[in-house]
């Protein structure tokens, strides 16, 4: 999919257009859709470092996420005085979700669910990753398909599988965010800010080495990770990036786990109201 080519076919229908999309130099952001100061129209900024290339097709389509989702219309009204008097631009960094306002937090995680939704389509990817435990090459497999990060495919597994897993992208050894599943916050498995990494994870074992630290997911026993019920054996798969100066851990639980036993309210997250009907 060109998601630049959707983008300018779609709001072209609008008063306030997406007339420009190009790479810049955004140090500390991956992207931002920001208002013409002259005209009603939006322009989208990604971030064309090198380092950030793989992040480019889900940026873009985050921030058009934005420009549906969120954007207040402009109109030639906005521009009387001959120039945009109010602040409306949406700036996105990487790796800070847990530091944003509640308000902030949920605007971009229903971005991230519109871009996540339109690049990867559920039933196709669910076609793709149904039934196998995840590793490397369906990784590099999903990722090669629809042309996004590996952050951004295995989100997409997380929010969607009914295993019991949970994602942590971690930088100097502390969890900078994570993501469980479903089935996994059920059984107590919570990612926090903050959080440190074991000193047995793979990711601090592996911390010199560069890319994943082995092919398929590592059995490691009990007493290694631990959570809010305890600890458990779990299958740990741990990419290590020394230019993005992060690692990504994804954790994979036992299924035979009861979570029906637990009741618990499952927290509200982006895809409830990215897709609740406000008229029931």
């Amino acid at each position: 999919m060109d998601v630049e080519a959707l983008a300018r076919e779609v709001s072209k229908n609008n008063e306030d257009p997406i007339t420009k999309i190009v790479g810049g130099d955004l140090p500390g952001f991956e992207g931002m859709l920001r208002p013409h100061r002259k005209k009603p129209e939006w322009h989208i900024v990604y971030n064309d470092d090198p380092r950030y290339r793989g992040r480019v097709r889900f940026t873009l389509a985050h921030e058009f996420g934005h420009y549906l989702l969120h954007r207040p219309t402009l109109t030639a009204q906005d521009y009387n005085s001959g120039t945009l008097d109010r602040a409306c631009d949406f700036q996105c960094k990487p790796l800070l979700p847990n530091s944003w306002q509640e308000e902030e937090k949920q605007r971009e995680e229903e971005a991230d669910t519109f871009a996540s939704f339109l690049l990867m389509p559920l039933d196709d990817y669910r076609a793709q990753v149904d039934g196998h435990e995840m590793t490397v090459d369906l990784l590099n497999h999903v990722t090669d398909r629809y042309g996004v990060s590996l952050i951004a495919a295995c989100r997409k597994w997380i929010d969607f599988t009914d295993r019991r897993a949970a994602m942590i992208v971690a930088r100097d050894g502390h969890a900078k965010w994570g993501r469980a599943s479903k089935a996994a916050l059920k059984s107590g498995i919570f990612i926090r800010s903050g959080m440190p990494i074991p000193d047995d994870a793979l990711a601090a074992i592996g911390a010199a080495e560069r890319g994943f630290v082995s092919d398929r997911p590592v059995a490691r026993p009990n007493g290694v990770w631990n959570f809010s019920r305890g600890t458990e054996p779990v299958r740990e798969l741990a990419m290590v990036s020394e230019f993005l100066d992060m690692s990504l851990t994804i954790l994979q639980f036992d299924d035979a786990f009861d979570v029906c036993e637990i009741e618990e309210d499952t927290p509200w997250d982006a895809y409830d109201q990215f897709t609740r009907d406000d008229s029931r």
